[in-house]
């Protein structure tokens, strides 16, 4: 079993603090960390800049776990990033990722690319050119009731791209409860689950907050006496006079998309959007 593993985030700005609650994470488990700025000449979508990130990392490391710049770790003990890498490489597999968890409006995916473990190998490099796969090529082999729902990004490319050449029979799929889960899965405590990952929110700075008054946990969704160790000085960024006011906003654009569904025209509207990211989705 390796040692030689890191935890990486990125993409082509630093949008949220989730850097204090990664690498508190890395720090507490023995684990590299990188934030890394994807900036590269093949990166023509948002998307790009996490793959450039992933492929040019790779072949320093025995394994890399990416984690979305959305994505907070919540439980400091638990530790499934040994667990699981140990048991993917006696069970011969490259790739550790989460099956993707039911929302609450019934979306459901496979699979969740927003935290994966990558073993640094011939079949990690294959599927990762695979992934380079146009967005339209993949679409028109998707089929919903077998995929689930198209997001219009990486995940789609990765999960076409584990469907070639056998790859998904050397893939470790496990419960996103212990890898990458939602919101609506966090009950009574932040160790409900593993990772918390912010998609879906209209306004992310907002939502961590929320998210972190909920609990009673600062908004790095850190434990304080971890923060003290650390000597993170900087803490709870944004005031609750910011907080009151996105909250306003976020209410506004609730209430305008909820007005726009009773009209029959949100479903035009999001149609028209999808059409225009596939135009502009070369990859």
């Amino acid at each position: 079993m390796s040692n030689n593993i890191c935890i990486i985030s990125g993409g082509d700005e630093v949008r949220l603090r989730s850097y204090i609650n990664h690498s508190i994470y890395a720090r507490e488990h023995g684990f590299d960390y990188r934030l890394e700025c994807g900036v590269d000449p093949a990166a023509t979508t948002k998307f790009g800049y996490k793959m450039s990130i992933i492929r040019r990392l790779l072949a320093l490391y025995d394994w890399i776990v990416w984690i979305d710049d959305d994505a907070y770790f919540t439980d400091f003990v638990d530790d499934p990033i040994h667990e699981y890498i140990e048991e993917a490489e006696q069970s011969g597999c490259f790739i550790v990722i989460a099956n993707g968890p039911l929302e609450p409006n019934g979306f459901w995916s496979n699979i969740n690319t927003g935290v994966v473990a990558l073993k640094n190998c011939e079949e990690s490099f294959e599927m990762l050119r695979l992934a380079e796969v146009d967005l339209m090529e993949v679409r028109k082999w998707w089929v919903d009731d077998r995929d689930g729902l198209f997001t219009n990004g990486d995940q789609d490319q990765i999960w076409w791209a584990l469907n070639q050449d056998d790859l998904l029979e050397h893939t470790l799929i496990v419960d996103h409860l212990r890898w990458n889960s939602r919101g609506h899965y966090y009950q009574d405590s932040l160790s409900d689950a593993f990772v918390m990952h912010f998609t879906g929110y209209p306004d992310k700075s907002w939502g961590v907050v929320r998210f972190a008054m909920r609990f009673g946990v600062g908004q790095e969704l850190v434990p304080a006496e971890l923060l003290d160790k650390y000597r993170v000085r900087k803490r709870d960024p944004m005031s609750k006079i910011e907080y009151q006011a996105r909250s306003a906003r976020v209410r506004a654009l609730i209430e305008v998309k909820a007005v726009a569904r009773r009209l029959g025209m949100f479903e035009t509207l999001r149609n028209m959007r999808n059409r225009v990211r596939d135009a502009r989705s070369p990859i």
